[in-house]
Formats: structure tokens, sequence, C-alpha cells
């Protein structure tokens, strides 16, 4: 049986929020929210929060849950979640976003199961979209899948394009003239311990620079991402005003 570890990226600098792990939800730090749905994780043998930053590293300390320093030099989680996996012994490293408060247990069981499929170096999940804003925002990534589960592409844009159902007028808006389906990625990755080291050591890939998506560098150099399903709905923390939206929800499903 494939053991997995939980590493959550978080740092403290941000140009937009800074000290956002910090930032109290319901009265609770919102590193301790992730890091306890984390815990409850059915398939993680074990749950490590990697920062670059003592307030971060003595808070998570201070609740009872594992940190570890890490470098200052990292562009990414991913680089940073690779520093850690390089001292732990497990088959699968999971990346759990230090900014997702809502974040499910079951969907980081979801993502470690996928990796049961032997051609998956990554697994991942997507949502189905259910308003029209996100499905033209940029800030909501979109992702397709093949057949078999496993991503064709991911984009800002609204992907599929369907054709005989879009309309773009002179101005360039696109509307909707029936019923279209679409799917937000949610991102959550699960990695297998080598294929986390190669991706490491990969330049990244013209589609990755035009979208400013790092999972296009896995895709690009021919690694598979095998993509679940989830109904469950998770809201990212990018601001301060993005607090209350997370603790509304939270206390109308309490």
């Amino acid at each position: 049986m494939m053991r997995a570890a939980v590493v959550i990226p978080s740092r403290y600098a941000s140009t937009r929020f800074n000290g956002k792990p910090l930032a109290l939800i319901n009265g609770m730090p919102m590193i301790r929210h992730v890091y306890e749905n984390a815990k409850s994780a059915a398939l993680a043998d074990t749950v490590i929060v990697a920062t670059d930053d003592k307030r971060i590293y003595n808070v998570v300390r201070d609740f009872g849950g594992e940190a570890v320093m890490t470098g200052t030099h990292h562009l990414s989680g991913t680089d940073r979640i690779f520093e850690v996996s390089k001292s732990l012994h497990y088959d699968i490293i999971v990346n759990v976003q230090g900014d997702e408060p809502l974040i499910r247990p079951d969907m980081i069981d979801n993502v470690i199961e996928l990796l049961s499929d032997h051609r998956a170096g990554i697994g991942t999940l997507k949502k189905r979209i259910t308003g029209q804003e996100d499905v033209f925002s940029p800030n909501t990534v979109k992702v397709v899948t093949d057949n078999d589960g496993f991503a064709m592409y991911f984009s800002r844009a609204p992907i599929p394009f369907y054709r005989d159902l879009m309309t773009i007028a002179k101005d360039g808006h696109i509307t909707f003239n029936g019923a279209a389906e679409h799917f937000k990625h949610i991102g959550i990755y699960s990695y297998r311990t080598d294929i986390l080291a190669r991706i490491a050591g990969l330049k990244d890939s013209p589609p990755e620079r035009a979208e400013s998506l790092e999972q296009l560098r896995a895709m690009y150099y021919g690694i598979k991402i095998k993509v679940g399903q989830t109904s469950h709905e998770t809201i990212g923390v990018d601001c301060p005003a993005d607090i209350e939206k997370v603790e509304k929800w939270l206390n109308s499903y309490s």
C-alpha cells in the first residue's frame, strides 16, 4: 500500500495579502483550518506545513501541528514541497495550498486514490461550473479531460469552446445560446515522489508561460495528470475580502 504525506506550502509575504496564512477565520488562523482538515483525511499518513517564516512555523507548532522551515528562494509551492519531500520517505506527496481553508478531507483522499492508476504521475480535481461568470473569468482555471479522466488541457479561457452554443459579439463579448458543460480546476495535487523530483528539474514551457499555469509544465513534458471530480466548493483566499466569503460559507453550513 502506498504511503502519503500532505505538505502545505505556506509563506508570509504576499503582494495582495501580507500575512495571509495567519489571518483569522472565525477566530482561528487560516493555516490551522487547512491543517486540521488535512489531518482528517483517512489516507494521509502525515501532514506538514512547509514555510519560510518563523511566525507561521511558531503558530503551527503552538496548536500542535508539524511544521518545517524551508529556504526563502523558492518561486513556487511545488519547489517548496519538493525541498521537504527529499527528507521524507513516502510514495505520494500531496500539495494542499495553505490558502484553501475549505479543503475537505475526502478531496485529499480522492487525489491519493487517483494514483492507484499506474499511468498517472499526478492527481488533481475538477468541479462542474454552474455560473457563466466563472466560465469567462481568467481567475477560474478550466480543465478538459479525456475519456479515461486524464487532463487534455488547462486554461484560463472558456474551454471547450462550444461553437454552436456560443456567440461572439463585435465587441468580443461571448454569450451562451444553450446549455454547455465546463469544469473548473481545483488546485490540489498528488504526486508520485519520483515525478515530483522530475518536475522540479524541468524548465518551464511555452504553454505554462502563456497561461501562467504551472501544471502545464508537467503535461508539456509528457507527465499524465489524472483528474477526479468533486461536488465540493472551495474558496481560495487571495485578498482580505475573501475572508468574509469563507466565514459566510462556514457559518451557513455549520
